[in-house]
């Protein structure tokens, strides 16, 4: 890589989902208080708290600001996140469980792949390539417990089960690699994998759903994060925390326990980059010539909070993922000066305020609540996917190959079945449970 001494970071956003951002111009100037004590301040306010020796943790009252980086003067014993950069924000994980439909002939292909299966076994590995031109390794494991068979592509990696068809579950698993996501994004991804599907077994997706993703920031912050700073300002919903150092010094901090559907890491992202080996591309990214003192915030999302919050498709991903990040730096965990005997009334840490608001793009970033369980249900993609399996399966018994015919055949014997009163009663008493009526359940 050429290096340019004189290149200062600028903001970068990511191709693809729109969900990357860098270079920190849309940072927010006010802190985030949680209710019932939520109130707008300036960034001047928050930073004066500094001035107001509302941290125990600084001797003196100089804070000086410049541009995007706050500067005060460090405690001999615990030194504060005094100066810090915004680099990057985005998505760096995703799986995706696809609803496939296979094709007539699946039986067929199922065979094949449990031939390619158990070639793999014998070596470790089996290189195959597809008519598409890319390739990949069939892998002799799979993903316990539903998914058979792992494909393993340069892009993201693959898991399939035997069944034709979904039912309450996916039937295919996909994970798709950080570099991917970053570089070439979700659509493009979901390009590539729609062609593999079709190459396999004549596979169409009906619904794509959001099973796990890691929502990050990336920030500079020279002399990095002790662990004594964390445990001074933390606020926190949960007492689970466990640590991994090095030469002393704090490398990952998590919060959360090892199942939970929420997890939050803070690491030294430039340390793991360095460790690995295979990851120096972030630099590009960052705009930076060193991955020294780069530091990352980063929620591990898995689906039972996904659905807690009504994350459902990819469309709802990229609609609340701002709000969602702001619930999870807001109520679940932030970092507080300690100006007050509750911590719920604490000013948010200015450095954390920077971590709040690296996800709202410009845009409003109203926070995230989670969905009452009364209302809580999957998006109407999810049915159409679950009746279009269904439709076909009837039609087959019927030996009817004409999607028109099917339709017609199944609203007559529905039709015989129950008549539009009880129909209308049953979706009224539905809509009511789910608290829709007023959306049109009562149309």
């Amino acid at each position: 890589m050429t290096k340019d001494t004189n290149r200062k970071p600028t903001q970068h956003i990511a191709s693809g989902f729109g969900d990357h951002e860098g270079g920190g111009a849309n940072r927010r100037e006010r802190a985030s208080y949680p209710e019932p004590d939520r109130k707008t301040v300036t960034k001047e306010e928050c930073v004066s708290a500094y001035n107001q020796e509302t941290d125990d943790l600084l001797q003196g009252d100089y804070l000086e600001e410049s541009g995007m980086a706050l500067s005060v003067t460090r405690h001999a014993s615990t030194p504060p996140v005094a100066e810090f950069k915004f680099l990057l924000s985005g998505i760096d994980s995703l799986d995706l469980g696809l609803y496939v439909s296979w094709g007539s002939d699946w039986k067929r292909r199922l065979n094949t792949l449990d031939k390619k299966k158990r070639e793999a076994g014998k070596k470790k590995g089996l290189l195959i390539g597809l008519p598409s031109g890319r390739k990949c390794i069939f892998k002799p494991g799979g993903k316990a417990p539903n998914y058979r068979f792992h494909l393993q592509f340069e892009a993201y990696n693959l898991f399939i089960a035997k069944a034709a068809k979904p039912e309450k579950s996916p039937n295919v698993y996909l994970s798709i690699n950080s570099k991917t996501l970053w570089f070439d994004g979700i659509e493009t991804a979901l390009t590539w994998v729609t062609e593999d599907l079709k190459a396999i077994g004549k596979g169409k997706v009906q619904f794509v759903q959001v099973s796990r993703v890691d929502l990050c920031a990336d920030f500079w912050i020279p002399g990095g994060i002790s662990y004594q700073f964390l445990v001074s300002h933390k606020a926190t919903r949960t007492e689970k925390a466990t640590l991994h150092t090095g030469k002393d010094e704090l490398e990952t901090y998590y919060v959360g326990d090892v199942k939970a559907p929420i997890k939050l890491r803070i690491y030294n992202k430039g340390l793991e980059v360095k460790k690995g080996g295979t990851k120096f591309w972030f630099l590009d990214l960052w705009k930076r010539e060193s991955i020294e003192d780069v530091w990352r915030m980063e929620h591990e999302l898995h689906r039972p909070a996904l659905k807690r919050f009504g994350i459902n498709s990819l469309d709802d991903l990229k609609e609340k993922q701002t709000g969602f990040w702001r619930y999870l730096t807001s109520k679940w965990f932030s970092l507080r000066l300690e100006d007050n005997e509750k911590t719920e009334r604490r000013t948010v840490h200015p450095f954390w305020c920077a971590v709040q608001d690296c996800f709202n793009q410009g845009a409003p970033d109203n926070e995230l609540k989670p969905v009452p369980k009364s209302v809580r249900e999957v998006s109407p993609e999810w049915h159409l996917s679950h009746i279009d399996g269904c439709l076909s399966s009837f039609a087959a018994l019927l030996g009817i190959t004409n999607r028109d015919d099917a339709v017609r055949e199944l609203l007559d014997r529905l039709t015989r079945r129950n008549n539009g009163k009880d129909f209308e009663a049953a979706c009224t008493k539905k809509a009511i449970q789910k608290g829709t009526l007023s959306d049109g359940g009562n149309r």
